[in-house]
């Protein structure tokens, strides 16, 4: 990934995209020959980049073994290689974030996945920000954007609520994203210069110490009670801001244990029309020395995901 500078060096490895070009008329049949070599491509990619080197090379030989069993006779276009191919290394790998894309569907080679949904979308995700009896606070976000203007708008909504006794922000159909917008909306509830992960590269060597920001108007926001919902689908970005702010002791967790996504991620094509999503960098939070990846973040108050928004007032209300 490209950096411009130190500071945001690998904030950027996760979320900036590697964009090449459209390709429309992409021919999707693949011979024996093609098949073989994107095979090798894939592999390829995998040692020389996937975030475990070990489990790289376990991955690998097994899907050399794959095609030398003819397990992968039956695939005759591209689209059917990215499906089956991709469901193969994620289940061997055991990395949700693992899988392959072709380009001529997204558009070009990128870690992001294409959203459709408008909630994900609209206003940058943020669905809603409002007073809820009690003089709570209300945030709904649906994705962690990578954008100034999702920063901007993150920011107005939390200094809108700062004003209520309480702050309930609701992961429950959230999505991954960004960790620069992570950041910045925990920036808002812990003191400036706060570690709150240190990045590892594949080799196990510390790149980054990654901690709050100052944040102007968020004084309020610091110590007021803060409740986080999310559900078994919450994934990577939703569960670093869950999970930072949990360890922290800074916000009690409800509702169900998340899908369990911690790694960076980037793009790296394999061939003309196939590339490979590939988590590069493992995140550590300083307090428990590790994260959750393939655990996910466990709730303080386990509850149905239904049940969380209900089980939060009553906390904040009783508090009040």
């Amino acid at each position: 990934m490209i950096t411009l500078l130190k500071k945001q060096r690998l904030m950027l490895v996760l979320f900036t995209a590697i964009i090449f070009p459209f390709f429309a008329q992409a021919t999707t049949s693949l011979p024996p020959a093609e098949r073989q070599s994107s095979l090798d491509g894939v592999i390829r990619v995998l040692k020389e980049q996937y975030v475990f080197p070990e489990t790289a090379l376990k991955v690998g030989e097994f899907l050399l073994q794959q095609e030398q069993k003819g397990a992968l006779a039956d695939i005759t276009t591209q689209e059917q290689f990215a499906a089956k191919v991709g469901d193969l290394i994620r289940q061997h790998s055991g990395d949700g974030h693992l899988n392959l894309a072709l380009i001529a569907e997204q558009g070009g080679v990128s870690h992001r996945l294409k959203e459709t949904d408008p909630l994900k979308n609209n206003n940058f995700a943020f669905e809603q920000a409002r007073i809820l009896p009690g003089n709570v606070g209300y945030l709904k976000l649906h994705k962690f954007w990578q954008t100034e203007e999702a920063h901007k708008v993150g920011h107005a909504a939390l200094v809108f609520l700062s004003h209520s006794d309480h702050i309930v922000i609701d992961l429950r159909d959230s999505g991954g994203g960004s960790p620069q917008l992570v950041l910045h909306l925990v920036s808002h509830f812990v003191p400036e210069g706060t570690l709150l992960w240190e990045v590892f590269d594949r080799n196990g060597k510390s790149t980054e110490q990654i901690r709050s920001l100052a944040v102007p108007d968020s004084e309020l926001l610091k110590t007021k009670p803060l409740y986080i919902l999310q559900s078994e689908e919450l994934v990577s970005a939703g569960e670093f801001f869950s999970y930072t702010l949990q360890q922290l002791g800074r916000a009690i967790v409800i509702g169900e244990t998340s899908a369990g996504l911690a790694h960076y991620t980037g793009a790296a094509q394999v061939n003309d029309w196939l590339f490979v999503r590939i988590p590069m960098y493992r995140p550590v939070n300083p307090i428990t020395g590790t994260n959750f990846e393939g655990v996910g973040v466990e709730p303080n108050i386990r509850v149905p995901a239904e049940m969380a928004l209900y089980t939060a007032l009553r906390l904040a209300n009783k508090g009040s």
